[in-house]
C-alpha cells in the first residue's frame, strides 16, 4: 500500500528526486511512535503539488485576471479581487470544484494527490491533523472525520482521528476561506474562538510537524505566529517539513527547524523505522490480505457446491470460512484508518468463532457471533441460505446511548430452540463516565 517509489539516488526520475535523505528528529520519532504528534499539512502535499498539476489555481486566477504570478501578489488578495467583480464568489467556488474534479476525473493525476494521505493513513498513531486544504482526501483516504465549524470543534474530544480544516471543505460552500476578509477572519478564530483554543492545547502539548507549506507562505506563518503568540518561552519546538534550501532566520527565531525532504517520503522513512522497531506492521500484509481473501472467496464457493445432507461436516468448513471472509474484507476496509497496524491493537480483536446449532424437522439453523453481531445460517432442501439473520447484542441501556461498546459477549444453548448471548458492556452517559454492566438476553431461533 505504501505509494513512495524508492529508485537509485542518483536518479532524475520525477516521482523520486526530492526524496532527499534526512535524519529523523529524536523528539519526532517518539511522537509517532507515541501518537503525541500534530500535522498541519498545507496544499503542496496535495492538490497544488506541481507532480499533479502543471499550473495551481493561483496562477489560473491570475491568468483570468492578467496578473503575473510572478508578482507575488499574495494568495488572499488575488482572490479578493476575483471575488470583487459580478458573481465572483461562486464562479470562485466552480472554480475550486471544477479542479477538484478534474483531477479525480483522470486516475493518474488522482493517485499524485493522495499519495501523501494514503502513506500517512496506515499510521495508527495518528489522531490529529490539521489542515488548510478544501479537498476531502483526509476523509476519505485516511477515515478522519472532518471537523469544520465551531459547533464541530464542541466534540474534538470524541475517540478518533480527527482532521481539523480551518480553511473549510469543499462539502461546505459556505466554510471556503480564500479572500483576505475571510483570512482575517480565520486568524481571530485562530487567536480568539473555540477553534484557536482547541489548537493551542494540542500545540502546547505535542510535537507539531508542518507539511506541504512554503516558506513564503504567509498564511502558514501568521497561522504559526496566532497559535503560539501567548506560549512565550513555553513554545514547543516545531518541525517544517520542505524543499526549500534553507529556513529564514525569522521562522527560526519562531521556534521552526527544517527537515529538508519531501512530505511522503517523510512519512515514508517514519513507516519503516516504525515497521523496523516493531511499532507498527507493514503495509506489505496488507497484500496478503488482499491475495488470502480470494483464495478464500474461491474455496468459499466451491465449497457451498457441496451437499451439505449428504455430507454434513461442511456446515462447520462454510461458517468458518465466513468468520474468515468476514475478518479480512474488515481488515480492509479498516486498513485506511490505521486500525490494523498496530500490533498491540491487532492481538486484541483476534476473535475465535463459536458455532451452535439448532436442528429441526426440515431445517437446521447455525448461529454465531462476528464483531459483537449475532450472525447465523439456514440449511433447508439442501440449500444453505446465507445472512439469514444479522442483529447487533444489544441491552435496554445501549439502545438509550451512543456512546458505548461490547467489551465481551459469548453464545450459549439454553432450552428447546433458545440460545442466550451475555457480556461485559462499556456506557458512556451525557457527561461522558464510563459504566459497565453485565448483560444476558435470550434467542429464539426464527
Amino acid at each position: 500500500m505504501s505509494t513512495t517509489r524508492l529508485h537509485p539516488r542518483a536518479s532524475v526520475c520525477d516521482l523520486c528526486k526530492d526524496e532527499l535523505p534526512f535524519e529523523i528528529p529524536a523528539d519526532v520519532y517518539k511522537g509517532f511512535v507515541t501518537g503525541n504528534v500534530v500535522l498541519f499539512v498545507g496544499a503542496g502535499v496535495s492538490t497544488e503539488s506541481a507532480k499533479v498539476l502543471p499550473f495551481k489555481l493561483y496562477d489560473d486566477i491570475c491568468r483570468e485576471l492578467e496578473i503575473l504570478p510572478e508578482r507575488g501578489v499574495p494568495f488572499p488578495d488575488v482572490m479578493s479581487t476575483y471575488c470583487a467583480e459580478p458573481n465572483g464568489r461562486a464562479n470562485l467556488l466552480r472554480k475550486i470544484k471544477d479542479r477538484l474534479d478534474y483531477i479525480h476525473s483522470f486516475p493518474t493525476l488522482h493517485r499524485k494527490a493522495i499519495a501523501f494521505h494514503r502513506e500517512l493513513s496506515t499510521v495508527p498513531t495518528i489522531e490529529n491533523i490539521v489542515t488548510t486544504n478544501w479537498d476531502t482526501f483526509f476523509e476519505q483516504e485516511c477515515g478522519a472525520t472532518p471537523f469544520v465549524t465551531a459547533e464541530d470543534f464542541a466534540f474534538a474530544e470524541i475517540p478518533g482521528r480527527k482532521v481539523f480544516k480551518i480553511h473549510g471543505s469543499i462539502d461546505s460552500y459556505g466554510s471556503i476561506v480564500a479572500t483576505r476578509q475571510d483570512y482575517e477572519a480565520c486568524y481571530e478564530r485562530l487567536s480568539t474562538g473555540l477553534l484557536g483554543s482547541k489548537l493551542k492545547v494540542l500545540l502546547a502539548t505535542k510535537t507539531v510537524v508542518y507539511i506541504g507549506f512554503s516558506f513564503s507562505d504567509d498564511d502558514f506563518i501568521r497561522i504559526h505566529t496566532a497559535l503560539t503568540a501567548e506560549m512565550r518561552g513555553l513554545r514547543p519546538h516545531s518541525y517544517i517539513v520542505s524543499l526549500h534550501k534553507s529556513i529564514p532566520k525569522d521562522l527560526q527565531e519562531k521556534g521552526l527547524t527544517q527537515i529538508l525532504t519531501d512530505g511522503t517520503f517523510f512519512i515514508h522513512k517514519i513507516k519503516e523505522r516504525m515497521v523496523a522497531d516493531e511499532h507498527m506492521l507493514s503495509d506489505n500484509r496488507f497484500d496478503a490480505v488482499e491475495t488470502m481473501l480470494e483464495k478464500v472467496l474461491n474455496h468459499h464457493e466451491h465449497l457451498s457446491n457441496v451437499s451439505a445432507s449428504k455430507y454434513p461436516d461442511v456446515i462447520f468448513g462454510m461458517c468458518y470460512q465466513d468468520g474468515l471472509i468476514d475478518s479480512l474484507e474488515r481488515t480492509l476496509a479498516l486498513a485506511k484508518a490505521g486500525k490494523y497496524s498496530a500490533p498491540a491493537v491487532l492481538l486484541k480483536t483476534i476473535e475465535t468463532y463459536e458455532v451452535k446449532i439448532l436442528p429441526e424437522k426440515e431445517k437446521i439453523e447455525l448461529f454465531y457471533l462476528f464483531q459483537n453481531n449475532i450472525r447465523s445460517k439456514v440449511i433447508s432442501n439442501n440449500q444453505i441460505v446465507e445472512g439469514t439473520f444479522q442483529d447487533p447484542i444489544l441491552s435496554s441501556d445501549q439502545q438509550k446511548s451512543m456512546n458505548n461498546k461490547i467489551e465481551s459477549s459469548k453464545l450459549e444453548y439454553w432450552y428447546a430452540n433458545h440460545l442466550f448471548v451475555y457480556g461485559i458492556q462499556d456506557v458512556k452517559d451525557s457527561s461522558n463516565t464510563s459504566h459497565k454492566f453485565f448483560f444476558i438476553n435470550k434467542l429464539s431461533a426464527p
